[in-house]
């Protein structure tokens, strides 16, 4: 663990753990799209329908925090491999809703197990004391994230 010393700022010791912790991530996340034959930005989007059965274009691109052109890409893409698909509302017929395709959740419900498997096994190397404290600082952090914005 990094200390904070007389040289070095909170800020800048926060920074190099956000950064840290965001490579290790990227590998993670890097691991699973090989895993499952898909990219980076595709498995981070098809994660997302384990909170919701639909998303706008909109909703997708501002979770994600990418261009409208690059969630136009990742949405074609995952057509193509047939895992989502487009939708008209019934309610509006401008808008679109982006679904999993009827093949696609036993494959989301395995993305699911392959990650909380993955998160058990990094567990492992905390203690329990050491756990309630990783999760009460990233509780934190993301609370902190979310008021920044």
């Amino acid at each position: 663990m990094r200390e904070v010393s007389e040289s070095k700022a909170e800020y800048v010791v926060l920074a190099e753990l956000i950064c840290d912790l965001t490579r290790q991530c990227c590998i993670k996340e890097e691991k699973f799209a090989i895993e499952f034959n898909l990219t980076h930005p595709e498995v981070r989007l098809l994660k997302l329908f384990a909170f919701s059965k639909n998303y706008t274009i909109k909703e997708l691109r501002d979770k994600l925090n990418i261009s409208p052109g690059r969630i136009t890409h990742i949405i074609s893409s995952l057509e193509e491999k047939q895992l989502i698909q487009r939708v008209r509302d019934i309610n509006d017929r401008r808008s679109i809703k982006i679904q999993l395709t009827s093949l696609t959740q036993p494959f989301i419900d395995n993305l699911l197990v392959s990650y909380e498997r993955l998160h058990k096994g990094v567990s492992r190397y905390a203690s329990g004391e050491d756990m309630k404290k990783i999760l009460f600082s990233l509780g934190v952090l993301n609370r902190v994230f979310d008021e920044w914005k």
